[in-house]
């Protein structure tokens, strides 16, 4: 019976493990690989349980976005002003430790990015 708990135990301890959500707190560096080619950017962070809030500074300004995390998947959004109005941007990318990586979609068009934690 012991060594049933005892595998119960570890089963749920990797479980747990495998899905426990990363923190996404803090400031990112990102490279952005956009169509006329890699764009930098810069963001803050703060995760509040799954609820993420922030700013993101790129070379069109800094504007506010939110989101949520849960396990290793971030799922972010924001809006910014262009030409012809208000363009929604989404953000899905997957955290690992003080990396993340993903894709950016600017509604007329996708991305891949990468981020390190600062």
């Amino acid at each position: 019976m012991s060594k049933l708990l005892s595998l119960v135990f570890v089963f749920a301890f990797l479980f747990g493990a495998s899905t426990s959500a990363q923190s996404v707190d803090g400031a990112w560096d990102l490279s952005i690989n956009g169509p006329e080619g890699v764009i930098t950017a810069s963001a803050t962070l703060k995760q509040d349980g799954e609820k993420v809030t922030g700013s993101i500074t790129s070379p069109q300004g800094t504007v506010d976005l939110t989101g949520t995390v849960k396990g290793k998947v971030l799922n972010l959004a924001f809006q910014i002003q262009g030409p012809q109005g208000a363009l929604d941007i989404k953000v899905n990318g997957e955290v690992e430790g003080s990396d993340m990586k993903g894709i950016i979609d600017f509604g007329m068009g996708m991305a891949d990015f990468t981020a390190k934690k600062k």
